[in-house]
């Protein structure tokens, strides 16, 4: 079994940054921020209720319609309910609102495909009284398909003898798609804070001597959209509010002689805990060792600054290593911490 994945044409400084942790001269270590979310909620807001609203009015249509696409009766209502764990999985993790599930499923438009029309903000509102929150965030749509594909080939071969012979295989190909609508709702207010759709694709292949084979390889495509789903609603979570994320930094753990021994013994501190005793002997080569080991040194101090929030120092510390010492890798730190920096100030906007 293949699953495919895009080819990345361009890289981000982000991206170019995790390619660093490869290096056999490097340790890394994980750091807990808060990621800022794409839009800012209300100050009144602190509480949301979950709702299922996407529920088909039309069951027979939904039934005929998943024989065609190959979607097993049942399939989208547990692909409904894997978005919503995805959903309260995320927003779990921000400090900004609490998320209270209601288990409320509500039939929405036709084949629950599109946007309803908005519910009654009397509805809401009875939504809202009934379990205490300010705010109702609804699944308003939801649709999966899965389309398989078989194919027969053939390639030829030499058996024991030399002889060229033909033999026959079989390619499958599997395509899953899910597409979430939702709608966020300030009865305060009376207004739709927010009106999104969240997609997620992905395409597999299984190969065999036989079509049976071949389909065999694929995964259970019903666990692959539950999946999808579940990282739909985890992706629109994040959307809604700031929520904590664990990021890897990468920091050198050698340098070079004579200085060798100094940086392996704070990279034996750092990974007992004690990153302020690492930090003074870092602070210590920066001004007495060699170039490189010194811009490696000054590096490290700008992820322990990091580590501690102190992101504006931490950004010294990187510009130093590049523009001072010639560490490369620092270069493109500093610009993934300006965007740190950048972030933190919209978190704030985004948490008062």
């Amino acid at each position: 079994m293949k699953a495919s994945t895009p080819i990345l044409r361009a890289y981000s400084p982000a991206l170019l940054f995790c390619l660093f942790l490869i290096s056999s001269c490097t340790t890394s270590t994980r750091i807990e921020v808060l990621q800022p979310a794409q839009m800012k909620l209300p100050e009144h807001i602190k509480t949301m209720a979950t709702i299922d609203r996407s529920k088909p009015s039309s069951g027979f249509t939904t039934a005929l319609e998943g024989l065609f696409t190959g979607e097993g009766i049942g399939q989208d209502r547990r692909g409904r309910e894997q978005a919503l764990t995805g959903l309260n999985s995320a927003l779990s993790q921000t400090p900004r609102l609490e998320l209270k599930p209601t288990y409320i499923e509500l039939e929405g438009s036709r084949g629950g495909i599109n946007m309803a029309p908005p519910l009654p903000w009397s509805e809401i509102l009875a939504i809202c009284e009934s379990y205490g929150t300010d705010a109702v965030l609804a699944i308003e749509s939801y649709d999966s398909d899965v389309s398989v594909r078989t194919n027969r080939y053939e390639e030829k071969y030499k058996d024991k003898d030399g002889k060229e012979r033909l033999r026959y295989g079989w390619n499958a190909d599997a395509n899953a798609n899910v597409k979430i609508g939702w709608r966020l709702y300030d009865p305060k207010n009376q207004v739709i804070l927010d009106e999104h759709t969240t997609f997620a694709s992905g395409s597999f292949s299984g190969d065999g001597s036989s079509e049976r084979s071949a389909l065999n390889d694929l995964p259970d495509m019903a666990y692959v959209v539950f999946d999808m789903s579940r990282d739909a609603g985890h992706q629109y979570g994040m959307r809604v509010a700031p929520v904590w994320v664990s990021i890897q930094r990468a920091y050198f753990t050698k340098g070079k002689k004579p200085y060798k021994a100094d940086m392996q013994t704070a990279a034996r501190y750092t990974q007992s805990g004690q990153w302020a005793l690492a930090a003074e002997i870092w602070q210590q080569l920066v001004v007495s060792a060699d170039r490189k080991t010194a811009g490696r040194a000054a590096y490290n101090l700008a992820v322990a600054s990091e580590r501690e929030d102190q992101l504006q120092r931490a950004l010294e510390w990187a510009d130093q290593a590049f523009l001072e010492f010639g560490n490369n890798n620092a270069r493109t730190y500093s610009q993934v911490l300006r965007q740190r920096i950048a972030e933190a100030q919209q978190i704030e906007y985004q948490m008062n």
